[in-house]
């Protein structure tokens, strides 16, 4: 049983050093986008121009549509990259595992109950652990992945207006 215990503890482990692995790749995610925000409202001016123009012509309608464009993808990577971060586990109420649940109890009364747990209750709550922290990982790494994949498109466009705004 000691060898199972160490074995889920060991997993569980690998899996929160997975949630770390996404948070360190959403940072630099968001980072860089805002960073190209900053730059090219340093150009709005420039842009404005030519969207503002009076009377309509085609220049003016495609840079409206690339900055849509642009500007829905952003906001789609920024909040995918953000929602990486956002907590994504309750209370239960029931681990003596998961942090929440474990601070919300009175240290006697954690203390008491710890110690009385037999070794198919802590491998229960070990695999819960490792099974709820799964899934945080899982979809922390689903959504960094679709920002950075969507930064990409993102990163074109950004260049794009930026060129139109240099003209």
């Amino acid at each position: 049983m000691e060898e199972r215990l160490r074995s889920h503890y060991e997993s569980l482990s690998r899996v929160i050093r997975f949630t770390r692995t996404a948070d360190a790749k959403a940072a630099p995610v968001l980072a860089l986008q805002v960073a190209l925000l900053g730059g090219l409202t340093t150009r709005f001016e420039d842009l404005y121009s030519i969207i503002g123009s009076e009377p309509w012509d085609a220049e003016r309608g495609v840079v409206i549509g690339l900055a849509a464009i642009y500007g829905l993808l952003l906001s789609v990577v920024i909040l995918l990259a953000a929602m990486v971060y956002m907590p994504m586990n309750a209370r239960t109420n029931r681990s003596f595992i998961f942090f929440e649940d474990v601070a919300a109890m009175e240290f006697q009364e954690f203390q008491s109950r710890a110690r009385n747990m037999s070794s198919s209750l802590i491998e229960h709550q070990l695999l819960d652990q490792v099974h709820r922290v799964s899934k945080i990982a899982s979809t922390k790494m689903r959504r960094v992945r679709w920002a950075i994949v969507l930064s990409l498109p993102a990163i074109a466009l950004w260049f794009v207006l930026l060129a139109w705004s240099s003209v």
